[in-house]
C-alpha cells in the first residue's frame, strides 16, 4: 500500500493524482448541497467540423475547436473532467510503472501520452451525455428549433455535419445541422431549420432566401 502511494505522489504522477483527488472533492461537495455541478461551467464558441466518417477538420478558433471536439463546454466541465481525470490516472501510473525509468523527461512525455489518450477516451464516454445535455437545454428554454432561423457557425453540407446557432427568449443554442440534395450553407450565413433527423439527432436546414 506504502509502495502504491509512493508511486501515486512521486515525479509527474503527482499531477494526474491531485487531479483525481480534486474531482472527487468536488463531487463530494456537490452531493452535500454546498455547490451545483455546473459552478465551474465553460461557454465556448466551436470552429469545428465533423464530417459522416467522424473525421475532425479544425478551422480557425483553434483551442476553442478541439475543446468543442471533446464535448468540452457542451455539458459542465467536471462531468467532462471526471471521466477524463481516473483514466489518465490510471494510464500515467501503469505506464511510468511499467517502463521503470526514473527519467523526467521520459516520465513526462508517458503523463502526455496518457493525457491524450484520457481525451479520447472522455469523448467516446461523455458524447450520449453532450446530446442529453443539448436535448435538456431545448426543453428547458422551451425552443422548438423547427422554423426557426439560424446562423451557420460551421460549413452546413449535404455530406458532412456543420453546426448552426439560433438565438431566441434571451439565449444562444447550438445545434448540429446538414443540409440535402448537395446544398451547401457557408459560415455566417443565414439558415431556416425546418426538419429534425432523430436517427443521427440533427437537424435539417435550408439557405434563409
Amino acid at each position: 500500500m506504502q509502495e502504491f502511494l509512493d508511486l501515486s505522489f512521486s515525479g509527474v504522477n503527482i499531477i494526474p493524482t491531485v487531479l483525481l483527488f480534486f474531482v472527487l472533492i468536488y463531487w463530494i461537495i456537490v452531493i452535500l448541497g454546498v455547490i451545483d455541478v455546473d459552478t465551474l461551467d465553460i461557454d465556448i464558441e466551436t470552429e469545428v467540423e465533423l464530417d459522416m466518417d467522424g473525421d475532425l477538420e479544425v478551422d480557425g478558433e483553434g483551442l476553442s475547436s478541439v475543446l468543442s471536439f471533446f464535448n468540452i463546454g457542451h455539458m459542465p466541465l467536471m462531468i467532462f473532467l471526471s471521466f477524463l481525470a481516473f483514466p489518465m490516472w490510471v494510464l500515467s501510473l501503469w505506464s511510468i510503472n511499467f517502463i521503470g525509468v526514473e527519467n523526467i523527461l521520459i516520465n513526462s512525455g508517458l503523463l502526455l501520452a496518457s493525457f491524450v489518450a484520457s481525451l479520447f477516451i472522455a469523448k467516446f464516454l461523455t458524447t450520449p451525455i453532450a446530446k442529453f445535455y443539448m436535448k435538456l437545454r431545448l426543453q428547458d428554454e422551451a425552443i422548438n428549433p423547427i422554423g426557426k432561423q439560424c446562423k451557420v457557425l460551421l460549413t452546413v453540407k449535404s455530406d458532412s455535419y456543420g453546426q448552426a446557432e439560433i438565438k431566441a427568449n434571451g439565449t444562444s443554442i447550438l445545434i448540429s445541422a446538414i443540409t440535402r440534395d448537395g446544398i451547401e450553407i457557408k459560415k455566417g450565413e443565414s439558415a431556416l431549420v425546418i426538419d429534425y433527423i432523430k436517427d443521427g439527432n440533427h437537424y435539417l436546414i435550408e439557405p434563409d432566401n
